[in-house]
């Protein structure tokens, strides 16, 4: 019985090697990868006077990190940035919030304060962010190979990214906010999400019409569902809970071997 326990590791290992041998590195498993808390190791640069969290070695690919509500300010996201930077990627998060992030999530605000807050980070604002840090990822990096990975607020932009005008071509979201119709059937890339059963943001009708809009573009794309989990899983769960720290760290993984496997 010992034999048919250790023939999947063997076979895995096998799989491994093989790969090696065609310049294709395993997918990264090792959940040592993956800091929960800690000092984070980036530091922090600015490009054409926008703030930007860098992170990772030389690479090159790169990963866009668009953060939650919570900014570039919030630790959970510096680390989850450096995870994907000990992953192989060179990472960058541009500031979305210019300094003055939010203290609460979207689904906390009051509707006035919802109102306010996005009246204050619009679409057009956030896009003129993001393209400053895809610039220095391009023209300063020499990177053209980048995927994009968002969080809630951010999660909607790892969608926009993937339009035809913005020409970004594999992207990744764990249980993004506000993300529009329209913004699903734009895109001319892979697309990844990854969902919470517990996220009144994105309840199971939400979810179902996402998958239909997924379906019609014809793009490459995955929507895995968690359970035990609510929205904010990806970045901020409560890892002293099995169910939410598997959560968090499957959802990594994923959005890992999505870009593995498109960019």
């Amino acid at each position: 019985m010992l034999g048919y326990k250790l023939l999947p590791a063997l076979l895995s290992i096998g799989l491994c090697l093989s790969a090696a041998t065609t310049n294709r590195d395993c997918p990264v498993t090792d959940v040592s990868v993956i800091a929960h808390d800690g000092v984070s190791v980036g530091k922090e640069v600015v490009h054409n006077n926008v703030t930007l969290y860098v992170t990772g070695k030389r690479s090159d690919k790169a990963v866009l990190y668009l953060t939650d509500v919570y900014g570039i300010q919030l630790l959970q996201n510096r680390l989850l940035a450096d995870s994907f930077g000990r992953a192989g990627y060179f990472v960058v998060a541009p500031d979305l919030f210019n300094g003055t992030p939010s203290t609460l999530d979207l689904n906390e605000m009051s509707p006035t304060q919802l109102s306010s807050f996005l009246a204050a980070a619009t679409p057009e604002e956030t896009d003129a962010l993001i393209a400053t840090a895809v610039d220095y990822l391009r023209k300063v990096k020499k990177i053209t190979k980048i995927a994009a990975t968002g969080y809630c607020f951010g999660g909607r932009y790892a969608f926009r990214w993937l339009s035809a005008e913005k020409g970004l071509k594999v992207g990744f979201a764990a249980h993004p906010s506000n993300l529009q119709d329209a913004e699903i059937s734009a895109i001319k890339g892979a697309a990844g999400i990854a969902a919470a059963d517990g996220d009144s943001m994105m309840p199971p009708a939400r979810r179902s019409l996402i998958e239909a809009l997924l379906l019609n573009t014809t793009q490459p794309y995955s929507l895995s569902l968690y359970g035990s989990v609510s929205h904010g899983f990806g970045v901020r769960a409560n890892v002293t809970d099995p169910r939410q720290k598997f959560g968090k760290e499957q959802a990594f993984f994923q959005a890992v071997r999505w870009f593995d496997s498109w960019l």
